[in-house]
């Protein structure tokens, strides 16, 4: 079966490009690019439906998660600077791709961190256990 291409995904999926380019403007905003709507949409009608799907595809994660000032929380907390305010206006000024990106960083480092942390916290007390015996031979 062959794959599909990125302009039959949004014919099937939005019908035109008129209408992607509509959504992707709805889901990521233009004040991050200091541009007005309609000029933002009128660069948009020139990119890549390739890129336009992707872009649709964070502007929903990012919107999954609460929008950009949540996500901006939700960094400043895994990073453990949730009370920096300079950080989050920092962040804040970052596009919303990066933020989602970062976000999915830091909550999968997140999780590999805690399983590195368990199984060292079990073979802590064995170790200690194995010296006490030792003493009670000698």
């Amino acid at each position: 079966m062959p794959k599909t291409t990125p302009l039959q995904n949004v014919k099937k999926l939005f019908g035109s490009k008129d209408q992607l380019v509509a959504r992707v403007a709805e889901l990521l905003p233009s004040a991050f690019s200091g541009e007005s709507a309609e000029d933002f949409k009128k660069r948009l009608k020139y990119v890549a439906n390739s890129k336009l799907l992707r872009l649709i595809e964070i502007g929903e994660k990012a919107k999954k998660l609460g929008g950009v000032q949540a996500l901006v929380d939700k960094i400043a907390e895994l990073k453990g600077q949730a009370k920096d305010k300079d950080f989050k206006a920092a962040l804040a000024k970052f596009s919303v791709p990066s933020l989602v990106d970062l976000h999915q960083s830091l909550t999968r480092k997140g999780k590999q961190a805690e399983k590195t942390e368990k199984p060292v916290e079990a073979k802590a007390p064995k170790k200690a256990e194995a010296k006490k015996t030792d003493k009670k031979k000698a």
